[in-house]
């Protein structure tokens, strides 16, 4: 197996890890960022392993996020964590693909504003997070008994669904607007109790 710490240029060095701090720039602004590079203790070559690559990529997104107003990988993660979901969950309820929050809280990719924007908003108005919650529910890959449980949903009948809101709000009936005679397009909802 080749020693991939050995220098490819003078095929007689080692190369040493070192971190130094960089001065980056981005729409005006200026940081120092402690980007990773190697270096051969012989002939002086340098190089950037894949490993350091991604963490000075990482370490530009962040910078670029924060200069953007957009919450940074671990603001975005806390955000999370105090809603009480997963990577998954958050995917699921919020979209951007399976592994978007993966990425988003690694600053592999910065989100977008409006899903920072959906995010931020989640965090700050209960009730649009529970109709985002609640409107998640509703994906067909979902099984009932999933929703049943996530939603809070109670089937009634085939035709009639409650959905309980919040529990200082009134259980809403909601009727499918086919059980409402001469097929009119709309629904109804009933407060139950």
């Amino acid at each position: 197996m080749k020693n991939i710490s050995m220098c490819s240029i003078c095929e007689e060095g080692n190369f040493q890890t070192y971190i130094e701090s960089n001065v980056v720039e981005y729409k005006g602004n200026k940081q120092n960022l402690a980007m990773h590079y190697s270096e051969c203790d012989c002939c002086g070559s340098e190089t950037i392993t894949p490993t350091q690559s991604r963490t000075n990529k990482r370490l530009m997104t962040e910078f670029k996020k924060q200069i953007d107003g957009l919450l940074t990988g671990k603001e975005l993660k806390t955000l999370r964590l105090e809603l009480g979901l997963t990577q998954a969950d958050a995917a699921n309820i919020f979209g951007g693909g399976p592994v978007a929050f993966s990425k988003y809280e690694a600053d592999d990719v910065a989100q977008s504003e409006a899903m920072d924007k959906l995010l931020r908003v989640a965090q700050s108005v209960p009730e649009a997070y529970s109709f985002l919650t609640n409107k998640s529910c509703t994906n067909e890959d979902v099984s009932t008994e999933k929703v049943n449980k996530q939603c809070d949903w109670v089937i009634l009948s085939q035709d009639t669904i409650a959905l309980n809101l919040s529990k200082s709000r009134p259980l809403l009936r909601v009727i499918n607007s086919t059980n409402l005679g001469q097929g009119e397009d709309y629904g109804q909802l009933q407060a139950v109790g």
